[in-house]
């Protein structure tokens, strides 16, 4: 298809919806929606403010991220990359939410130059950890989809204490293109005219950018120079968006995209094909929600629904991108292991230690008269002991998850967290709930394996066709659809979902005397069944032609590690949530202490699996007393950190 009736099209389909929601909300005769509104009744100047400006601003929104991620595609030479992979957007989004909820009374709410800096500091902090990863564009991918998961947890930390504000916080930040004037459409439609001044200005050293940047150098194009430029203006156009409107996950990258698949060669073109293009895209989506809820008497944000549609479009991208020739060295170097693991001293020294932690979590807490020894028989059997042994299991699930799935798809950077298994059975425990409102818990927890089978599955087939880093990126991809309906949800109203979406949070709160010993049971029985597996887990390691080869039966072994995969990740998700990244720290840390071979790895990881759980949940119960964060957000903000470090230091290879 051609560029021309590509644009035809998306033009068709955005004048027939935009049609039917006008048709839908304008009961007047059509020559007075484009009178001057002071003409006009209160009630037909009321509607007439509120839909023109929001057509208007769904095309210029859609059409700047597009523009601000044609840009960066074009200066870090990846397709993929964009307003919403970078995290450009998500530190606009978190800078403006800091500002908001701290310095109410500073009048920045919606403000610019927040958004700018915050946006700017997340660019900052994307091309350090992806520095060392030289030329290679991918590693900026992936550290832009993990500052915006790090971003995200820490939004859910400050979103704990400030409940009175999350509402309006959540519909803002997650993307409402409502208006009621043409303010907005001004401020975006000045920044379309600056940003496309500022594209012709550098037309000519951009089309050098083209080039390698050695040859870009040869002809005298100032590259360093050339790329902070654009990523500034990038920067500057998605916080305008973002401080105007919110986050709208993906439109950017859905516009760019367009231009590329189309492979428009002109950049002039590709500017104002994926300008059109994105802001086309925008306003259908839009139109929709706005047709859907007329009918349903709910209005979506059109960010979230963005962020639901556009995370299969990534792994499309991803899908197409498969034969590119750069990844990262299969041998992660944060994970190089130490002298080889004596028989049995590091496995009872770390036994110890951790029943050390415990006691010590059970005894040392905040109380009323601040921080003591409060040794509390009673209080610790019913409330303190089955959270802390809850937590232990969890962390040893999650570890033995990782690594099961570090040696099946050969992946050092590979986790339940960060392959998204854990996001398929958060989406398939809300689908369940949504389907059978009365469903137990039992029946929650054989949707949610099932919904990690099914990732699971997915993803082992991925693994043969991608290298090992375009394999993260569609992990972290499904993540994020699981954010967006996680959104969805939560600003649908629903009371019953909102207890979902509590329990899925991460807090051990739930936690009983008499659930907590079942789940250390289970935990120990998967850890058990994982060790029986061990030797198929060696051969696995050499590759599945060699293991083959020496007799193992592979499919059948396969299946086995996957279904054990999937009951791990569900119990530890429904457990502490979706986000922990346990399953990614703990094979490197096992690694580390000198576990090299895989059944070595798991009860060593499972160690420091149940530690660092452990601590998760203590520090989320007395960092701010009274008050509490669910292990699974302390969890994630420390796992994060860890994958972005892990990320830093990774190789690429050609």
């Amino acid at each position: 298809m051609t560029p021309s009736k590509t644009l035809s099209f998306f033009a068709l389909l955005a004048f027939i919806t935009s049609a039917v929601w006008l048709a839908l909300v304008w009961h007047w005769p059509w020559a007075d929606l484009w009178r001057d509104p002071d003409t006009l009744p209160l009630a037909q100047a009321a509607v007439q403010m509120a839909v023109l400006p929001e057509i208007a601003a769904a095309f210029l929104a859609g059409g700047l991220l597009a523009l601000a991620s044609t840009a960066l595609q074009q200066v870090v030479h990846n397709p993929l990359a964009s307003d919403s992979t970078l995290a450009v957007a998500g530190g606009a989004q978190l800078a403006l939410m800091l500002v908001t909820l701290f310095f109410p009374a500073a009048g920045l709410f919606g403000s610019f130059w927040v958004a700018f800096a915050g946006a700017v500091a997340a660019m900052l902090l994307v091309l350090l950890v992806a520095g060392a990863g030289g030329a290679n564009a991918l590693a900026l991918i992936l550290a832009g989809l993990l500052a915006n998961m790090v971003f995200a947890a820490i939004a859910a930390v400050i979103s704990q204490f400030y409940s009175d504000l999350l509402l309006g916080i959540m519909v803002w930040g997650a993307g409402s293109l409502l208006q009621d004037g043409w303010a907005t459409v001004t401020a975006l439609l000045w920044t379309s005219l600056a940003a496309a001044l500022a594209l012709a200005l550098l037309y000519r050293p951009l089309t050098l950018l083209a080039l390698d940047d050695e040859q870009a150098r040869r002809l005298g194009a100032p590259v360093g120079l050339l790329r902070l430029l654009v990523l500034l203006l990038a920067a500057g156009v998605t916080a305008q968006v973002v401080s105007r409107l919110g986050v709208i996950s993906f439109a950017g990258l859905a516009g760019a995209s367009v231009a590329h698949l189309l492979r428009v060669r002109a950049m002039g073109a590709r500017f104002a094909l994926s300008f059109l293009a994105g802001g086309l895209l925008l306003l259908v989506v839009d139109s929709l929600l706005n047709i859907a809820g007329h009918f349903l008497g709910t209005l979506l944000p059109a960010g979230a629904l963005c962020g639901v549609l556009g995370a299969p479009f990534l792994i499309f991208l991803v899908l197409r991108q498969r034969k590119s020739a750069q990844g990262f060295a299969r041998e992660a170097p944060p994970s190089a292991p130490s002298p080889r693991l004596a028989s049995w001293r590091t496995p009872l020294l770390g036994l110890a230690v951790l029943l050390a932690l415990l006691v010590l979590s059970q005894g040392f807490t905040a109380g009323a008269d601040g921080w003591g020894w409060h040794w509390q028989g009673e209080l610790i059997l019913d409330h303190r002991l089955p959270r802390s042994l809850s937590a232990m299991a969890v962390g040893v699930m999650l570890a033995c998850a990782g690594v099961l799935l570090q040696t099946l798809t050969r992946n050092p950077m590979a986790s339940p967290e960060v392959l998204g298994i854990s996001s398929g059975v958060a989406l398939a425990v809300i689908a369940a709930f949504l389907a059978f409102p009365a469903l137990g818990s039992g029946g929650l927890l054989l949707a949610g394996a099932g919904g990690a089978l099914m990732v699971a599955v997915l993803v082992l087939w991925l693994a043969r066709r991608l290298q090992p880093a375009w394999l993260l990126v569609t992990g972290v991809a499904i993540a994020a659809l699981m954010q967006g309906v996680m959104t969805v949800v939560q600003l649908s109203g629903n009371p019953q979902l909102q207890g979902v979406l509590s329990w899925l949070a991460g807090s051990t709160w739930y936690a009983r005397p008499h659930t907590a010993p079942l789940l250390v049971l289970l935990a120990l029985v998967l850890l058990a069944a994982a060790l029986l597996c061990g030797k198929a887990l060696q051969l696995l390691a050499l590759g599945e032609t060699v293991a083959g080869s020496l007799g193992l039966a592979v499919r059948r072994s396969r299946s086995l590690l996957l279904v054990l995969v999937a009951l791990m990740s569900a119990v530890a998700t429904l457990a502490v949530g979706p986000l922990s990244f346990i399953g990614l720290m703990t094979p490197h840390l096992a690694r580390r202490s000198g576990a090299v071979s895989p059944e070595k790895q798991l009860p060593i990881a499972a160690l420091y699996g149940a530690a660092l759980m452990l601590v998760a949940d203590w520090l989320g119960r007395y960092l701010i007393f009274p008050y509490e964060l669910g292990a699974g957000v302390i969890a994630s903000l420390l796992g994060g950190g860890f994958f972005l470090l892990l990320l830093r230091q990774a190789r690429p290879i050609n």
